[in-house]
């Protein structure tokens, strides 16, 4: 080989060498985010990193490092690409390297790797989370629901214990540097671009569970982007807290914004309760439209079909109403006295100022409203056609369908199965 083409080949070499150091450069922001990829620093301070999932921008304000060279999770990365793929013992080895290193995503997927080789090594199993039961592998979430308990609080208990403390009302406490600080790691994973999005997360999963729900119900309930309030709500359902349980279903009802409902319907029903719909039954009889139309579609998603008759039942209603009174009245002020005792101390007499009333009042009872073909209507006939599959097109139609298959709809209970909630309860129609 000629000189001119050693050389050559050593730049070659060289800009390879390069190219994958650059690409693994690490970048930590202010608030605790750790990138790694290429990274650029422009004139005005600012840094790109291109990573795996897109260019990611950063502000000068929000630099707090930048180190060239290749990052941890890029050399883990790199080891366990050069894995054999039956090469188990080196991938736990590899797992337990990342998670020393604070790579939980790398670990995460070096840890499934070596169960994809051998589905009952026990050590993996236990690191990614998993149980040894009669029937084989369980998540501990699973395990304990299977035991017939509850997550509340960051302890498993009996589904009572979480509703006695769920009426207490105590919320759950986090300091509040550390809600300032994952707040903002929040609002970077509900709103920062793809790759941004991800180290958040990957953060987020370090975070104590029982900080991220009040974190998540903080901003569920006060921020006012609507992504933020769906992210908390992903949040809360990947945690499984039952202490979200109620600020979710309150949100499935009231929140403003359909996507926030949709997402607080699915963490709500995620928990695995038998009566996840009952709440949405009770709000049908709200005297407001909104609400009675959000309960509608909250059931539709849900689908038990124990709430049909319910959604029929609020449909068809008619009249009933409660009693009231209507006044025609005509009041006229006159003067009644005079306060002597004001009169002798200050020379003035004093007025005292009676009211004569005269008119009827008139005891009324609504007897029956005509129904007419309103958007409320139209969600609550949408609400039974996707719970039922029928398609009717109006409040006439499902009575009609109704009749021919109410029989083959079941109720809730009139009493709660042994250790479930008292909202399992028959709510009256």
């Amino acid at each position: 080989m000629t000189r001119a083409r050693i050389a050559l080949s050593i730049t070659g070499v060289l800009a390879a060498l390069a190219t994958t150091v650059a690409v693994a450069d690490v970048v930590k922001t202010r608030d605790g985010l750790v990138l790694e990829g290429k990274a650029v620093r422009a004139a005005d301070g600012s840094v790109s990193i291109e990573t795996a999932d897109g260019v990611v921008k950063l502000d000068a304000a929000r630099v707090a490092s930048l180190e060239m060279g290749e990052g941890p999770r890029a050399s883990l990365l790199r080891d366990l690409a050069a894995l054999g793929k039956d090469d188990a013992d080196g991938r736990f080895r590899l797992a337990l390297r990342a998670e020393s290193a604070g790579a939980l995503d790398v670990a995460k997927a070096a840890y499934e790797s070596v169960i994809a080789v051998q589905p009952d090594h026990a050590a993996a199993r236990r690191a990614l989370g998993f149980e040894k039961s009669r029937s084989g592998w369980l998540t501990v979430p699973e395990a304990r629901r299977a035991q017939g308990l509850v997550l509340y609080d960051g302890d498993w208990v009996l589904p009572l214990q979480a509703e006695e403390a769920a009426r207490a009302g105590k919320p759950p406490v986090a300091s509040a540097a550390t809600l300032a600080t994952l707040s903002e790691t929040m609002r970077t994973a509900a709103l920062a671009e793809q790759g941004l999005s991800r180290v958040a997360l990957l953060t987020l999963s370090r975070a104590d569970a029982s900080a991220r729900v009040a974190t998540a119900l903080t901003l569920l309930g006060t921020d006012s982007d609507a992504k933020v309030r769906a992210f908390a709500c992903r949040q809360l359902a990947s945690i499984g807290d039952e202490h979200a349980l109620r600020p979710l279903i309150r949100s499935a009802i009231y929140d403003r914004d359909a996507e926030v409902r949709h997402e607080a319907v699915l963490a709500a029903s995620s928990f695995g309760n038998d009566d996840a719909a009952v709440p949405f039954v009770k709000a049908l009889a709200s005297p407001s439209g909104a609400i009675v139309a959000n309960a509608a579609s909250a059931l539709a998603e849900i689908n038990d079909p124990r709430s049909v008759a319910y959604v029929v039942r609020r449909l068809l209603s008619h009249g009933g109403g409660a009693r009231v009174t209507v006044e025609f009245l005509n009041r006229v002020s006159y003067v009644r006295d005079y306060d002597v005792e004001i009169a002798q101390a200050s020379n003035i007499a004093k007025p005292i100022v009676g009211t004569a009333t005269d008119g009827m009042v008139l005891d009324i009872r609504l007897i029956d409203v005509a129904m007419d073909e309103t958007r409320l209507e139209t969600m609550l006939v949408d609400a039974f056609n996707k719970m039922t599959g029928a398609n009717a097109k109006n409040a006439g139609g499902v009575a009609e369908w109704w009749k021919a298959h109410e029989k083959t709809y079941p109720d809730f209970p009139a009493k709660p199965a042994p250790g479930r909630k008292p909202a399992t309860t028959n709510p009256a129609r």
